[in-house]
């Protein structure tokens, strides 16, 4: 098995020398089909947008053919200059020059030095026309570059007595150019905006997310997109929405306003029928990364409604309406076994993106359906992932999460195991730093395999030990410097309950990859009572996978009549809702606790809420370690 994953892995490699050597040839011009929708949505609307129309091809080549630029004169009226430039456009277009061109060096020069005489409209234009030459290679390619950068400095110093509606429109002309991340135009602009963007009306308010959604960070305080948002939603169509979802979502801001989101949900499940892909796509992501659990209803109504939707829209957008119920462990098995039909049937056609995103679908809702899909999709991956090498060199977190993913449905391809677990890959996924957190679960399982089944990498003892002090939460105390959550809290209490039963009690770590620690219970039923831990053969966040031996020594571990019970807190995220099923990781922290030999003892948070007294918590320990352990 080792011999044919190094033969991958070398295939592998001679892949990713070619790829880094062809890095720069590959370099392309990334067409956003997500930007291109939101600006046609702009374009398209009766609303006064500010957009910059382009000019017609007829335009340039009606151009009059003077070459009046080959002799640039530093006294020219702005005028003057203004149409020569035009004329260089044109000579541009006509012969198919680029503007590097050295017969453009003097007037670059003198333009570049006379610019700031422009009136605004020549400036304006002037953007226009620098958008029709032809595409440049690079931004920094000579005479380009000092043209961009010298109008990006004049723009800004305009913006102080340009208005909104003048703001807008020439940033719309700094999109046309593609130049937004890169100029400081557009990012000044959105910040004198910020300051009146509560009373902006909705067609600036939603050119304005527009563009922060093409800067990708938030420029100043987004609370006042939701707020005037919430003021106008109803006088914006889906498309105008979905733009404001955009920009909302790839800035990282979250909609709080529980009537807002109210609102999305109405309007998206009343014109889903209509709703475009991308629209619709950016809508699922801003509600999956707002929803809360007041939005349990609305989502679970949405999740309905989209069943008819599945063989409407593209793939993407199934993967999509697949992830919506994902942060609230919210499944309607309908409509995610509809979606696995569909990728079934287009599975060789997918990213691996997409496959590590209805791997996630298929590991956390941990469903079981009548058709049985997600057994014959999660079967037939691993193949397809040996014919994607050149994606994942790429993109090695994606392969990564997806062997993860998998291995919580129970399948293991212990060559693409052995690639993934290769120091070379490795070192390959992450360059610096300690390997993420899936590299913690893949090699708890591979060595959950054992010798027999898996003789390949594995990571190193230090790596697991850095990964136990930094991926494992705090073990909780009541009086500790950290504040406990809820499902700390109720570990805390049920290890003081416990303690009232049978001394002595444990936290321990004993699976680390999961970041939660569990109480330990040793008990031995011959001496009826609890047996204290073998305390320096399992320290805490050493990352080490804890197997009876060293809990109890070597004397104790093979004897069956000591029980080592670990109770286990099933708080509402390890529970798909309102489903009797655990999470994918959930059962397999499951699984693999009795693989080693221990005994768990499941503990719902509701339930143990409902417990009022000491005495009632009593009593229902004592009956659920009569039932798991006979204690």
């Amino acid at each position: 098995m080792w011999t044919r994953t190094h033969c991958l892995w070398r295939s592998a490699g001679r892949l990713g020398r070619q790829l880094c050597t062809t890095s720069a040839s590959q370099a392309r011009i990334f067409v956003d089909r997500e930007n291109q929708f939101a600006h046609g949505v702009l374009m398209d609307s009766p609303k006064p947008y500010q957009i910059l129309r382009p000019t017609s091809d007829s335009h340039w080549r009606d151009l009059p053919a003077t070459e009046g630029f080959m002799r640039p004169q530093s006294d020219a009226t702005p005028a003057e200059l203004y149409a020569d430039f035009h004329s260089l456009v044109g000579h541009c277009i006509r012969l198919d020059l680029q503007i590097s061109d050295a017969r453009y060096d003097a007037f670059t020069r003198c333009y570049c030095e006379q610019l700031h005489r422009l009136a605004d409209d020549q400036l304006l234009g002037s953007l226009g026309a620098l958008a029709e030459l032809p595409t440049p290679e690079s931004p920094k390619m000579r005479n380009y570059m000092e043209l961009w950068n010298t109008m990006d400095i004049e723009c800004c110093r305009r913006i102080e007595r340009w208005s909104s509606e003048q703001l807008l429109l020439v940033s719309d002309a700094w999109y046309r150019l593609g130049l937004v991340r890169i100029g400081e135009f557009v990012w000044l602009a959105l910040k004198k905006l910020g300051r009146r963007l509560r009373k902006l009306p909705p067609e600036q308010l939603v050119h304005s997310m527009f563009l922060c959604n093409l800067l990708r960070r938030p420029v100043f305080e987004m609370f006042d997109f939701e707020l005037n948002l919430a003021r106008c939603v109803d006088q914006m169509t889906l498309h105008e929405l979905g733009v404001m979802a955009m920009g909302f979502f790839k800035t990282q801001t979250p909609i709080r306003s529980p009537e807002l989101l109210a609102q999305l949900y109405q309007r998206l499940a009343n014109e889903l029928d209509t709703v475009e892909d991308i629209a619709l796509v950016a809508l699922l992501k801003v509600l999956r990364y707002s929803s809360k659990l007041p939005q349990v209803e609305p989502l679970k109504g949405l999740l309905s409604d989209l069943e008819s939707q599945v063989e409407r829209v593209s793939l993407l957008t199934c993967l999509h309406m697949a992830l919506l119920g994902c942060e609230l462990q919210t499944c309607n098995d309908a409509l995610v076994e509809r979606i696995l039909l569909r990728f079934e049937r287009e599975l060789d056609t997918a990213r691996l993106k997409d496959m590590e995103r209805i791997c996630l679908v298929m590991a956390l809702f941990n469903l079981n359906t009548a058709s049985g899909v997600e057994h014959r999709v999660a079967n037939r991956l691993p193949d397809l992932l040996r014919q994607r090498m050149e994606e994942i060199l790429r993109h090695p977190r994606c392969f990564t999460n997806c062997l993860q993913f998998l291995t919580m449905r129970g399948i293991c391809d212990v060559e693409l195991l052995g690639v993934a677990l290769e120091p070379r890959f490795v070192q390959h996924a992450y360059r610096s730093g300690l390997p993420g957190r899936e590299y913690f679960h893949l090699d708890g399982y591979a060595r959950f395999l054992g010798d027999h089944e898996y003789q390949g990498p594995l990571l190193s003892e230090r790596q697991r030990q850095q990964m136990g002090r930094l991926y494992t939460q705090y073990i909780p105390e009541r009086d500790g410097r950290f504040k406990l959550n809820g499902t700390d809290r109720i570990l805390v209490e049920i290890k003081d309950a416990i303690s009232l039963l049978h001394r002595p009690v444990s936290f321990k770590h004993i699976l680390p990859q999961y970041d939660r620690c569990d109480v330990v219970l040793c008990y031995d039923h011959r001496q009826r009572k609890a047996l204290p831990l073998d305390a320096e053969a399992c320290p805490d966040y050493s990352g080490e996978i804890l197997s009876r031996r060293q809990l109890l020594g070597e004397s104790r571990a093979a004897d069956d009549q000591v029980a080592t019970v670990v109770i286990v807190v099933a708080g509402w995220n390890n529970v798909i809702r309102e489903k009797d099923r655990f999470t994918g990781q959930m059962e397999m922290k499951l699984r693999q606790l009795r693989q080693l030999g221990h005994l768990p003892l499941v503990i719902y948070w509701h339930e143990w809420r409902e417990l009022e007294t000491s005495a009632d918590r009593q009593d229902f320990l004592r009956r659920r370690l009569s039932q798991v352990a006979k204690i």
